[in-house]
């Protein structure tokens, strides 16, 4: 892993705010992601860098000589995006896809985008649940691809383009594992694995909770990626609920994915800044839109 540009800044507004909740508001991010990456930032330097209480937080031996070296990075990251944007023209275009993204609906808009403007190239950015807006605030990418996070979207427009099945990501030898199909009902008394820095509403969305049955699903594992998601079901763990393309997306053994055939299915959303004109942006939502369809 390497230390990002998101996550220096992130950490010098916590350092600046002394405080994670002042930090998170100030970011325009939920309280979860930024002690999510500050925590993921810790485990690349290999040490603590704030001392953390109730009611503030301060910097560590090792996060005191961190700080001055972030901020220098910091005015070195934003003099290289002045210049960038000053550019007659970039193109390259940063497409960022949250987990399975609408595979299929990406693949064929950039195909598409790429070739109606000579010359463009195109980068795939995998992203965190809950960084999309985020990451287009930051210009880390010019468009994303992502189910909704319930994220704050300030400064981002989403549109509805597609919309796929929930399945359900069970350990290939589980009970339900051979089925066509299965019920939410049945899987009422299942253990779950879940995103950790989910915010309730967002969780209780994909979890189905509470059920039609009044049940309530019991959380018996959490992790911050797909990936870990996955390796949660496949150790049998607990089961996931997760849209439909992450069975050819993050296709791995010892896996299945079940549709559920009696819930509502994953909005699909493409979001970019809010205000910006961008002609291969434009091609590829244009893409999208027609690929979806």
């Amino acid at each position: 892993m390497e230390v990002t540009a998101t996550q220096l800044k992130y950490f010098v507004a916590v350092a600046e705010h002394g405080h994670f909740a002042r930090a998170a508001a100030a970011l325009r991010i939920s309280g979860p992601t930024l002690s999510q990456q500050i925590a993921r930032l810790e485990s690349v330097v290999g040490a603590r860098l704030f001392e953390r209480s109730p009611r503030s937080v301060s910097l560590t031996e090792r996060g005191a000589e961190l700080l001055p070296l972030a901020r220098e990075a910091r005015r070195a990251h934003a003099a290289v995006e002045e210049w960038a944007a000053a550019a007659p023209s970039r193109g390259v275009l940063r497409v960022g896809v949250v987990a399975a993204g609408a595979g299929p609906v990406v693949s064929r808009a950039l195909a598409e985008a790429v070739a109606a403007e000579a010359g463009l190239s195109v980068q795939v950015v995998r992203l965190g649940f809950f960084d999309g807006a985020q990451a287009l605030r930051d210009d880390l990418v010019d468009v994303v691809v992502a189910p909704p996070s319930g994220a704050d979207e300030g400064g981002v427009v989403s549109e509805h383009i597609a919309t796929e099945r929930r399945v359900l990501v069970v350990r290939d030898d589980h009970p339900l594992a051979a089925r066509a199909s299965v019920g939410i009902g049945e899987t009422d008394d299942l253990p779950f694995v879940v995103v950790g820095a989910a915010e309730n509403a967002v969780r209780a969305w994909w979890l189905v909770d509470p059920r039609p049955s009044g049940a309530r699903p019991r959380v018996a594992g959490v992790a911050d990626d797909v990936e870990g998601l996955l390796e949660l079901c496949a150790a049998g763990i607990g089961v996931n609920i997760a849209a439909e393309s992450v069975a050819t997306h993050y296709r791995r053994p010892g896996l299945a994915c079940v549709p559920i055939d009696d819930i509502e299915p994953v909005p699909i959303l493409v979001s970019r800044r809010r205000g910006r004109s961008d002609r291969a942006v434009a091609l590829f939502v244009d893409a999208a839109r027609r690929a979806a369809t």
